[in-house]
């Protein structure tokens, strides 16, 4: 229902309305025409009568407001108004009017039948010229279906923010489980490869320990050799048991202790320099590094037995870099008497095959100048790096 007045006819602001109308018509000549059959719904009001009636609608208002000519004539403007129109639009309106200026705003409104409708409001006053408002000039824009339709953009908007925030609010709980449990994986990782460590440091002692009871010069250093293959697989254990990413293992640092930890080899009277030069933010998988750990401690320390005799004073120099995307080299290289009993058939160049293949990586031995052996496989990080690091150097 809207504020229509069904007692208007007949009434003194009904019989001011017809006759103005009827002055409207033989003066307004093509003008008033045109405002008559033009298709945005308009109307005038009388604002030197009281109430400010209605005087003069076209046909698109009396199509769009559902009443008939007569029955409009004399009404207040705001008869459309119901019980969901907005107060503060009216009163902008009102407002707008009083101080005789324009005023377009939006507003809902109500058909003879009942049915609302969404409507741009233009309204503006017309004065005398002398500066005393003579009539109100309404003309109305129909936007129901536009204002439908942002509301249903709005509710849909609404109805997927939610679901959005739903479905984020699920997958952080479900993200910080993971963490949990990766963290958890970690730690559990860290622990086990710091057991392994003590458990292979403990049986390479054992190994040592066995090696000095035994009689025969070749079968002490088959213990001894044993022992290095197992102190080669603590130390990779160590570095995983120190790293952020207890499966990725840091080439530079893992080289670099390997180095250091085989200094013992080279003796104590500097005959013998043990260099590590590797490039920075390399990371190869656990699964790699241990053979790649075993392959360094063969090479170096077939390195250190044969490639300096006579107490000859020389270089074993490591190097580690990327060989081109995705693929990295390592390279021992020494310079001392060239390959003399690295040899097909041995157990210890055997087992450096063995190892490489495991890794799908090939092998290169040059025996010229010294012995340079070249190690080239896939890099198989998936994850960045924890961090920069300078290039180890020994």
């Amino acid at each position: 229902m809207n504020e229509f007045d069904e007692g208007m006819e007949g009434t003194p602001a009904r019989a001011a309305s017809e006759r103005h109308l009827e002055e409207v018509r033989q003066r307004g000549g093509v003008f008033v025409e045109a405002v008559r059959v033009t298709r945005m719904p308009m109307l005038v009001t009388d604002a030197t009568l009281p109430g400010n009636p209605i005087t003069f609608v076209n046909s698109a208002f009396v199509q769009l407001s559902g009443y008939e000519l007569e029955e409009l004539l004399g009404q207040d403007p705001h008869f459309m108004n119901g019980p969901k129109t907005d107060p503060e639009a009216i009163a902008a309106y009102e407002a707008a009017m009083k101080e005789g200026r324009e005023k377009t705003l939006e507003i809902l409104q109500y058909r003879k039948d009942g049915s609302p409708f969404r409507a741009m409001l233009f309204a503006t006053p017309l004065d005398d010229g002398q500066g005393c408002i003579t009539n109100h000039f309404l003309s109305y824009l129909d936007i129901t279906r536009r204002y439908e339709a942002e509301e249903s953009l709005r509710t849909l908007t609404a109805e997927l923010e939610q679901r959005v925030g739903e479905r984020t609010r699920a997958l952080e709980a479900t993200n910080a489980t993971l963490q949990k449990v990766d963290a958890e994986r970690e730690m559990l990782l860290i622990e086990v490869n710091h057991r392994a460590k003590n458990s292979l440091s403990v049986g390479a002692s054992l190994l040592r320990l066995q090696g000095r009871r035994q009689a025969d010069p070749a079968v002490r250093s088959l213990f001894e050799e044993s022992a290095d293959r197992l102190n080669a697989m603590a130390r990779l254990h160590d570095v995983l048991s120190r790293s952020e990413h207890a499966q990725r293992v840091d080439v530079a640092t893992y080289v670099a202790e390997l180095c250091e930890a085989l200094k013992s080899l080279t003796g104590s009277d500097g005959r013998i320099a043990l260099r590590a030069r590797t490039e920075e933010d390399i990371l190869v998988d656990a699964d790699a590094a241990f053979p790649i750990g075993i392959v360094l401690t063969e090479l170096i320390t077939n390195a250190v037995k044969y490639a300096f005799p006579d107490n000859r004073s020389g270089m074993i120099l490591i190097q580690a870099r990327r060989s081109g995307p995705g693929h990295v080299e390592i390279c021992v290289r020494d310079n001392g008497v060239g390959m003399t009993n690295f040899r097909e058939g041995s157990l210890g160049y055997g087992l450096v095959r063995s190892l490489v293949k495991q890794i799908g990586g090939e092998i290169e031995v040059q025996g010229d100048a010294g012995v340079t052996v070249t190690i080239s496989f896939a890099d198989a990080s998936r994850f960045p790096p924890p961090g920069g690091r300078e290039p180890a150097r020994n």
